[in-house]
């Protein structure tokens, strides 16, 4: 019984990180444009931050009280999830080859109508930062923060 719990546990926690990590995805891509990449990934990564303590508070760990303390053991968890996740965005980043992946929308007589390019360097930083962010804090979440009560 304790693995299937924890089974459904881990499958609600990364479909919230998945709606997390996109709303950390679009605003970092969004605010990569206009600002530095270190800030827009400390803005992205605190968006994508609401979106998961909501919905792995109240549906994936089912806490419904209304806790100050969690919110700021929350907020220190993150915190150090937040410096894992910029640190080593901006490792990566600095060390990955800066190739871009380009695609059009082409008309019947081969016009281009719309032509996208994506970052590797910044696409794959983005990926390896979230994905050890991540387990840092599904470790902490099920073992110190939402840790349930025997």
């Amino acid at each position: 019984m304790a693995i299937y719990q924890a089974g459904k546990q881990l499958t609600k926690f990364i479909i919230s990180g998945i709606l997390a990590v996109g709303v950390d995805f679009v605003v970092y891509f969004i605010l990569s444009q206009y600002i530095g990449t270190n800030e827009s990934k400390a803005l992205s990564f605190c968006s994508g931050m609401i979106v998961t303590y909501n919905l792995n508070k109240y549906w994936t760990w089912r806490q419904t009280d209304k806790n100050n303390k969690r919110l700021s053991l929350f907020a220190m968890l993150y915190f150090a999830a937040l410096i894992i996740n910029v640190s080593t965005n901006s490792f990566l980043i600095n060390r990955i080859p800066n190739y871009l992946f380009r695609f059009s929308l082409e008309s019947e007589v081969q016009q281009i109508i719309q032509s996208y390019a994506l970052s590797l360097d910044k696409f794959l930083a983005f990926f390896f930062a979230t994905a050890l962010s991540a387990t840092a804090t599904f470790i902490g979440q099920k073992y110190w923060l939402f840790k349930q009560k025997d």
